[in-house]
């Protein structure tokens, strides 16, 4: 960790309560702090992103409503079945910003 590296700079504040981990740490390691964090969430940074940005899947513990259940519903007029495609285009051109 001795290499000079491009610096990114963050101002990072640590709950209070990991302190005195970290101090040890910096003790029994004689590194610098700043060298001690870095490594950290160097070695962090994969858990992180696993927990974080968990691959796709479900994000629910509901059960999906059934086809039949999803054409029938689909299949049912609503009130915007009378509205021609020109009608629709005409109403949006007027309510979107400029």
């Amino acid at each position: 960790m001795n290499r000079t590296a491009k610096e990114y700079r963050y101002p990072l504040r640590l709950p209070l309560e990991d302190e005195p981990q970290i101090a040890e740490l910096v003790k029994k390691s004689g590194q610098s702090i700043n060298s001690v964090l870095v490594l950290c969430i160097r070695k962090g940074l994969p858990l992180a992103s696993q927990a974080l940005c968990q691959a796709g899947g479900r994000v629910t513990t509901v059960d999906p409503l059934p086809e039949s259940v999803l054409e029938r519903v689909y299949a049912e007029k609503d009130e915007l079945a009378a509205i021609t495609a020109e009608q629709l285009t005409r109403f949006q051109s007027q309510t979107e910003p400029e």
